[in-house]
């Protein structure tokens, strides 16, 4: 597993991880704080694998989730005597620098960033979500730990969740994305090419005709294809609101962890829409599927 704090332009918030991971260890115990959302519970999931990978005591404190509030959490944390405190707090803003550590609290925020892409290293700005902050602070914490390396894919979940792939091309993803297959955590698949079909797929995109493309896929050359896979997601391109962007990595690059039976784009979809109405359920429902994320590195099962 290759190290996230050594991809280029991110050396700022290695820093700060490395800052975060010292106070860490010098606690006698850990409180991990945030609300009971997905893109939160990635973030603490990360902190929680290194902790147990270390036997370190810790414990979770998960408030209310976002869609049951009426303004979103602010960055005021409540203190644990004698503890140490890391609270994630994601949000559509990133704030121009990590958060300072203190000796009793961690926080993990937005971030702007700049990293180098191509051969040309052109520099991309972009804003970094807290997992991959909080996945970064966990290889500091537990650099060689079996549950950190279960987990850290989920990290990519919550930076492809960020709306900069509704807009644009967004660096970050990218980077990671290939960050994470290049040291063999993830695959990265066209649509025609995953271990099962998806349950959700791109607005207009057919079925059948897809099913037709994977059944011939492995008999086609690369000009085959690319046409082939243009005319299964032309209905897609019509329809309204299409992030090209997005579509592009839904159809050419979709993230697959080995061994699991749906990638991971498709697991996140469908964890969305599992979600309870109900607040207290909600935050009992986020607690065990924080669970699964780390005893099987799934954020989804299939009923």
């Amino acid at each position: 597993m290759d190290p996230l704090s050594g991809i280029n332009g991110l050396e700022q918030a290695a820093a700060w991880a490395q800052q975060a991971a010292a106070l860490v260890l010098d606690a006698s115990t850990v409180v991990l704080d945030g609300p009971g959302d997905l893109d939160d519970a990635i973030a603490l999931v990360q902190i929680e694998a290194a902790l147990l990978d270390l036997g370190r005591p810790y414990r979770r404190r998960l408030t209310r989730p976002r869609r049951f509030l009426d303004a979103p959490p602010g960055l005021s944390v409540e203190p644990e005597p004698g503890a140490c405190v890391v609270a994630v707090r994601d949000g559509p803003d990133a704030h121009p620098t990590t958060q300072v550590p203190s000796d009793s609290l961690v926080m993990l925020v937005p971030v702007t960033a700049s990293v180098s892409l191509g051969r040309d290293g052109t520099v991309r700005h972009g804003a970094l979500a807290p997992s991959v902050s909080a996945a970064m602070l966990a290889e500091h914490l537990a650099p060689t730990g079996h549950r950190v390396r279960r987990v850290r894919a989920l990290a990519l979940v919550a930076q492809w969740r960020r709306g900069a792939l509704d807009a644009a091309f967004d660096p970050m993803y990218t980077v990671l994305r290939d960050h994470c297959a290049g040291d063999g955590t993830i695959r990265v698949v066209s649509l025609a090419e995953t271990d099962a079909v998806p349950n959700h797929l791109p607005p207009g995109l057919q079925r059948a005709l897809l099913g037709r493309l994977r059944r011939s896929w492995s008999r086609l050359d690369l000009e085959a294809r690319a046409r082939g896979m243009s005319e299964v997601v032309l209905p897609s391109l019509l329809e309204p609101g299409t992030a090209t962007a997005r579509l592009e990595e839904l159809v050419w690059h979709r993230p697959s962890v080995p061994g699991q039976p749906h990638d991971l784009l498709d697991q996140a979809t469908s964890a969305d829409l599992d979600l309870p109405g109900d607040e207290d359920e909600a935050m009992v429902s986020m607690s065990r599927r924080m669970d699964l994320m780390l005893r099987e590195g799934l954020l989804h099962v299939d009923a």
